[in-house]
């Protein structure tokens, strides 16, 4: 009968851990050009948990993005990471040219919650939905989230809002 008890709490803690679980990664068709819009390119890519970056921080130049990619400490997680990596190969001086790059850091308490950028309005405010399953798992996550611009749309400063 124990044994029983025990595997069965066992089968439920591994269902509610895999349960939660949903793609790191979502691309909306269009990026934004003026205005408020909410056709965006965006890449969510996590990279642990524990960070020391600001909210956002607008990348305008590659050298700008290996600056960013070398001179950043994550606890004792690594931007060396494959997905990190990958993330950034894309953006190329020729990306560059005519667009820039906001890159926000979230630090989620359970690693099953997930984000999607919703809008950026006119006043630079970045609306960003949270998606939080009912049940949750007990890990950690810091999330970059890297949202593709148009060099029209350059404001001096943005503000991320969760809702």
């Amino acid at each position: 009968m124990k044994k029983t008890i025990i595997t069965v709490i066992m089968l439920l803690a591994i269902l509610a851990i895999f349960g939660a679980c949903e793609s790191k990664k979502a691309a909306n068709p269009k990026p934004l050009v003026s205005g408020s819009q909410t056709d965006l390119n965006v890449q969510y890519v996590r990279i642990g948990y524990g960070s020391d970056f600001p909210t956002y921080t607008i990348i305008d130049s590659r050298e700008m993005l290996n600056h960013f990619h070398f001179s950043r400490n994550i606890s004792n997680i690594s931007l060396r990471d494959s997905e990190f990596l990958n993330a950034i190969s894309k953006y190329t001086d020729s990306f560059f040219t005519n667009n820039f790059l906001v890159i926000i850091c979230l630090n989620e308490p359970s690693g099953s919650n997930r984000h999607k950028v919703e809008k950026i309005d006119s006043n630079g405010d970045i609306i960003i939905k949270q998606l939080i399953p009912e049940i949750g798992t007990a890990d950690m996550a810091t999330w970059l989230i890297f949202i593709e611009l148009k060099n029209s749309f350059k404001l001096e400063r943005y503000r991320v809002v969760l809702e």
